[in-house]
């Protein structure tokens, strides 16, 4: 039995926040690429490894690139995960209406990240 790694468990994490954004269940996840909805949460749990395959096929239904669940081949340990606040106000972005007030509340936020990273 090969034993799960630090990168397995991030590309597990990185499916989890990518299927959070694109609104999928666990449960529609798993049959869109034929397995059971328990194997996904073994995945994005990191207690599973993950074929070449299924990361390609779980990529392009949450419209993403394989690369980006894969990681950096400079960062072992993968692209740094979404915190759960993160999903959570991604998703409730989301489901505001496009409006002056969304494009306004969307270049604050840029604006303030930019200042953190001065």
């Amino acid at each position: 039995m090969k034993e799960v790694t630090d990168t397995d468990r991030a590309i597990g994490e990185r499916i989890t926040a990518a299927r959070k954004i694109a609104g999928i269940s666990q449960t529609t996840l798993a049959n869109a690429i034929g397995v059971t909805f328990q194997q996904v949460q073994k995945y994005e749990k990191g207690l599973n490894r993950i074929s070449a395959g299924k990361i390609v096929e779980i990529a392009k239904l949450l419209g993403i690139s394989h690369s980006e669940l894969l990681g950096s081949p400079d960062d072992a340990s993968g692209l740094p995960s979404l915190s759960r606040a993160a999903v959570t106000l991604a998703q409730a972005f989301d489901r505001l209406p496009e409006s002056a007030s969304k494009t306004q509340l969307r270049r604050f936020v840029i604006a303030l990240s930019e200042d953190f990273d001065k």
